[in-house]
């Protein structure tokens, strides 16, 4: 008798990987909706998350595979019928927990629940075909024969043109290390909140409540935190201890060194992970405003300060690109975090790489130019421009600082390495005074840092 009971964290992981593919979902905020309705125990959820997660960093690989055993073209079929079958695939092939005649089993039963008779005999017979006979699929035999960048692209289930991409920038051994990082899953990293209470203390707080504890690396405020069910279920999260934040994330308001008393702009705020960060680091003085086009995601922004207790931080519903001459010339500091190509997040959200088109980074630089030109027209004289991104592409990183630097001549570089904490030392030294941190590398999300001056009293 079939184990109903993963069926349903299987049926869950279906819906979200056809809202991901069909309806342009995102693959996070889909699964996040699923789970909150769905009553599945920490078990089940786990399951459900590892499928999405699992299926769509291999996808790639897991359509090459299946390509040999379908007669019909994968692009033919439903949605549903594929990611079915991208999904069993992948329990087949890359999770030794789950015996592979019951993820067979489990897709045939999926296809009966939403195709007919039919499907479920065709799931049947290509994962039988599989299962007899796998050397036809061995996508890591098939690779030995291939050319460089289409190998990589086979084992670590990256675009083509993107590896090749990263081949010109990176070379060889750097693509294939970050490529293979991509596809392991990320730590959760929580940011403390120091309005409210210490690192060591929210340590402490967290493995009374059951949960594995321990510090981040890069960040003095960073917590890395496994073996729990839910963030929001716990005590340490509603009494505003810590918001979820990724390590390198964190450097970015370090970067600014904000003081307390200084006027701060952020013009891309988002939902304020930086914004509510650079308030505590002025220890709630001083005035920050979190500018952006987005009213819902300034809502949440909001929301978010009041748990946190943050209250020197004011948001405004503005296109920062076309901010009013009454802000020009007054900052002390501007943080741009700007909109990008997401190319250093792959790991956390794996479904970027099949929403992202070559070239799509163009009309991207000239969203970021803009703002970087705004962001220097709000400057103080002696004023900092913190500049980052969470991709991992130059024409998107060093280029753009580069060109700003050329356009305003009283611009300059500071060294950024030389201001975060632990300095050279933790993050080495680089001549161009910027920063690119590398999953492979530094075990956090790609992230690029860099900080220019406006010269003058």
């Amino acid at each position: 008798m079939v184990n109903k009971r993963p069926t349903n964290a299987r049926k869950i992981a279906l819906q979200v990987l056809c809202a991901v593919e069909s309806e342009g979902a995102y693959a996070h905020i889909a699964l996040d909706q699923h789970l909150r309705r769905s009553g599945l125990d920490k078990r089940d959820r786990a399951l459900a998350t590892e499928l999405v997660y699992g299926t769509l960093r291999r996808r790639l690989t897991l359509d090459w595979v299946l390509a040999r055993y379908s007669r019909y073209p994968l692009a033919k079929l439903s949605a549903q019928l594929r990611n079915n079958l991208r999904m069993a695939v992948y329990q087949i092939l890359f999770l030794d927990s789950i015996p592979a005649a019951a993820a067979c089993n489990e897709a045939v039963e999926l296809a009966k629940r939403f195709g007919h008779q039919g499907t479920a005999g065709l799931v049947n017979g290509i994962l039988r075909s599989l299962l007899r006979d796998p050397l036809k699929g061995d996508f890591r035999k098939a690779a030995e024969n291939m050319e460089l960048a289409e190998r990589i692209s086979l084992l670590h289930s990256h675009p083509l043109w993107l590896v090749q991409h990263w081949l010109d920038e990176l070379g060889p051994d750097e693509t294939e290390a970050l490529c293979s990082a991509n596809n392991i899953s990320p730590p959760t990293c929580v940011r403390v909140n120091t309005v409210k209470i210490q690192r060591d203390e929210l340590v402490s707080f967290l493995q009374e409540e059951g949960v594995t504890a321990a510090l981040g690396r890069l960040a003095p405020e960073a917590v890395e935190i496994s073996g729990f069910s839910s963030i929001s279920s716990l005590r340490a999260y509603r009494e505003g201890y810590f918001t979820v934040q990724d390590e390198a994330s964190m450097l970015a308001a370090h970067a600014l060194a904000p003081r307390p008393g200084q006027l701060i702009y952020d013009l891309c705020a988002g939902l304020g992970g930086k914004t509510l960060h650079i308030g505590a680091l002025m220890e709630n003085t001083g005035r920050i405003l979190g500018f952006d086009i987005h009213p819902r995601k300034l809502e949440i922004l909001n929301r978010t300060a009041r748990r946190l207790g943050v209250t020197n931080v004011t948001t405004v519903h503005a296109d920062s690109t076309e901010l009013n001459s009454d802000y020009w010339g007054k900052a002390d500091g501007v943080l741009v975090d700007a909109p990008c190509t997401g190319w250093g997040v792959i790991r956390r959200k794996p479904d970027i790489p099949w929403r992202m088109q070559p070239g799509k980074e163009s009309d991207l630089i000239q969203l970021q130019r803009r703002l970087l030109v705004s962001a220097y027209r709000c400057l103080a004289p002696g004023g900092k421009l913190v500049y980052s991104t969470c991709t991992i592409n130059r024409r998107e990183n060093e280029d753009n600082a580069a060109w700003l630097v050329d356009r305003y001549p009283d611009l300059d570089y500071i060294d950024v390495t030389k201001i975060l904490p632990g300095g050279p030392d933790k993050f080495g030294a680089n001549p161009e005074k910027t920063l690119q941190l590398f999953p492979h590398r530094h075990g956090t999300d790609g992230f690029f840092l860099a900080v220019l001056q406006k010269i003058g009293k």
